[in-house]
């Protein structure tokens, strides 16, 4: 073979091989690309697996990481592709480990055709309990800010991809500035809607917002923190301290690390908190003077520090936030013209300014089931007190000890008012008296204290917690004395009688219902129900006031006689009823006596109202409304005189002269 053959020939090898070289690098490459473009690329590493699995766990698990990480258009591609290579190299010659993993999103990839492209359209959209609108706070400039769409959807919670931060929030609307004042008001998130007859929370506000209270009235503590920038936070990523001579401009630091950039709040600001602070010292301040002179209110309130309850039982008022101020707001003024000074004290009014009318009277009736456990725990610990005193033996100082932990409780409750927390106070009493019989055993008394104001209560727990005591209260219905005590006692159940559907406790029980019970045995004694109506019949005291029989009681003439129909169902007689027994006539005769009485109740009842508006003396002032408390009961009977006519039109002749008489 000739030279010049022998040299194409070795050129033509070295072109192959440079020709295989660069055909093996262009696939590689190609592959690379292709490589770097799938999301299984991202989990090559193994310092990327914690957030690659949120990703996989999140609702944009089906969308490539590229997708997202780089803008749209051929730009972001290029990017894509050689910052893949760059990664590539970093993971073989381990440099990124000296790096923390950090990308930064453009609002371009996020409102691109097919993804969120019509979110700014959608308007206010809800989260948790509040509303946001994103095309307030993408398109306007937000306290002089301009956010981005991963100014609040990041992720700073480790194994959440790309959730709202609610930390980011607290620090745009609770963070003070000199120069960009707060959020105007609570219901710019908090939409009135949502308060106002809610479907999960307890609370209807309806009455909040028709007084036109603030919401400061009641939740006067609902942030922690101020959300402050400390200086060495900046050397978190910057290690030139040059870099601090502008810390204090606060809009190019935003600038930067907001707008142009994205970095997250937490690595700059403190964290602020929004949440109902449940502290007592926190909400109401007025630790710093008056110290220990509401412990026994904050022991209550709170249902922490009695002996002897292993689990706390904060009150549900607590639970929400609500300050001393939301029921105490009755001023009492101090001090002189020149030195004025004021308190503030509670009322029924503060119940019923956020409840409702009558709410108050639920209140009442706590506080006296708690003075009854009281008065009786009292005498039973003075009694025990004085047995363990004469006693003798070892055990008289673990006796003491358990008198001890009583009369702390007994205390508490007697100095806290069992108002701030019924349910609390009742069981600390009933943690006492266990002390007390406990001491008892230890002293080897023969005494044994009255047990029955401690039976465990009837009310069920979802109704307790307002309603302690509920068992010892009677009250009017359908002309009826209900007794809440015997139904209860019979496992009844408050939602017999009760709804929360369209009001809470609204009463839904009708006398159609009460009957499908009661009217069931006709030889059923009526009394029990009815004892208003069976003493004014069959004589005995009713309204205060001795009755003598009606002539038909005193005859024999039972209930059945005239309620029972020919097949044995109850009804209200009407005529007819009276003139099978009698003769026609009686048929007006009824109709004559319910007229006649009826006219004296309004004549009675308009007479009370004129003195009343006219203004009388105290004394006459209260034998008005004794009046009016006979005057309800006598209508409470609901026969209109039926029963016993004699009776019911003697004492409303004499109750009006009484009346026209005050002065």
């Amino acid at each position: 073979m000739t030279d010049a053959k022998k040299t194409r020939s070795k050129r033509k090898r070295r072109l192959i091989i440079l020709f295989s070289i660069v055909g093996i690098f262009f696939v590689l490459l190609v592959a690379s690309i292709e490589i770097t473009s799938s999301s299984k690329f991202c989990s090559a590493c193994h310092y990327m697996a914690p957030f690659v699995k949120s990703w996989k766990d999140s609702a944009h698990r089906n969308i490539e990481c590229t997708s997202c990480h780089y803008p749209p258009g051929l730009k972001g591609v290029i990017k894509s592709k050689f910052e893949g290579l760059v990664m590539v190299g970093r993971y073989w010659t381990k440099l990124y480990k000296n790096t923390r993993p950090w990308a930064e999103i453009s609002d371009l990839s996020c409102l691109k055709s097919g993804c969120h492209d019509k979110r700014l359209l959608e308007g206010k959209v809800k989260f948790k309990s509040v509303v946001f609108d994103h095309k307030s706070h993408l398109g306007d400039v937000r306290r002089g800010k301009k956010l981005r769409c991963t100014s609040c959807h990041s992720q700073i919670v480790q194994g959440r991809h790309m959730t709202v931060t609610e930390a980011t929030c607290f620090l745009c609307h609770f963070k003070e500035s000199p120069t960009r004042p707060l959020p105007a008001s609570c219901t710019g998130c908090h939409l009135k809607s949502a308060l106002v007859k809610p479907a999960r929370s307890r609370y209807d506000h309806t009455q909040v917002f028709d007084q036109g209270f603030p919401c400061s009235k009641c939740h006067t503590a609902t942030t922690m923190g101020e959300g402050a920038v400390p200086r060495d936070n900046c050397f978190k990523c910057h290690f030139q301290a040059d870099y601090l001579q502008k810390i204090g401009d606060t809009e190019l630091m935003h600038a930067i690390h907001i707008t142009d950039h994205k970095i997250e709040c937490n690595l700059c600001h403190l964290e602020i908190q929004h949440k109902i602070i449940k502290d007592t010292g926190a909400i109401a301040g007025c630790q710093a003077c008056h110290t220990g002179s509401h412990d026994a209110q904050t022991i209550l309130y709170t249902g922490r520090g009695g002996k002897g309850v292993a689990q706390p039982m904060p009150n549900v008022m607590l639970d929400k936030g609500l300050s001393c101020r939301a029921c105490h707001m009755d001023e009492m003024k101090k001090g002189t013209a020149h030195l004025p000074a004021a308190t503030w004290a509670s009322s029924e009014k503060a119940c019923e300014s956020c409840h409702g009318p009558g709410f108050a009277l639920v209140f009442k009736e706590g506080e006296a089931a708690v003075a009854k456990k009281l008065a009786a725990l009292k005498g039973a610990y003075a009694q025990t007190q004085e047995e363990v005193r004469q006693g003798k033996g070892d055990k008289k100082d673990r006796a003491q000890a358990l008198l001890d932990e009583a009369a702390f409780n007994i205390d508490v409750v007697e100095k806290g008012r069992s108002v701030h927390n019924v349910p609390y106070a009742q069981e600390l009493l009933s943690v006492a008296f266990m002390r007390v019989t406990q001491a008892l055993k230890l002293a080897g008394s023969a005494f044994q204290p009255d047990a029955s104001a401690f039976r465990s209560s009837l009310v069920p727990a979802a109704c307790a917690g307002c309603h302690t005591g509920v068992e010892d209260v009677s009250v009017p219905a359908f002309g009826l004395i209900f007794s809440h005590g015997k139904h209860l006692s019979q496992k009844m159940p408050c939602e017999a009688c009760h709804s929360n559907a369209r009001r809470h406790g609204e009463l839904v029980a009708t006398k159609t219902s009460c009957a499908s019970c009661h009217h069931q045995d006709p030889k059923a004694d009526c009394g029990r129900c009815h004892e208003a109506q069976q003493n004014a019949y069959r004589g005995g005291t009713y309204a205060g006031l001795k009755v003598e029989p009606d002539p038909m009681a005193q005859s024999d003439v039972g209930c059945g006689d005239c309620h029972l129909n020919d097949k044995k169902a109850v009804t209200r007689p009407d005529g007819a009823k009276c003139a099978s027994c009698h003769d026609e006539s009686f048929k007006k005769t009824l109709a004559d006596w319910q007229t006649e009485t009826r006219e004296l109740i309004k004549a009675v009842a308009s007479a009370i109202q004129i003195r009343k508006a006219a203004g009388v003396s105290p004394e006459s002032r209260a034998i008005l409304e004794a009046s009016e408390q006979t005057l309800k009961a006598l209508q409470a009977d609901g026969s209109s005189g039926v029963h016993n006519h004699a009776f019911a039109k003697e004492t409303l002749s004499n109750l009006l002269k009484k009346v026209k008489s005050l002065k």
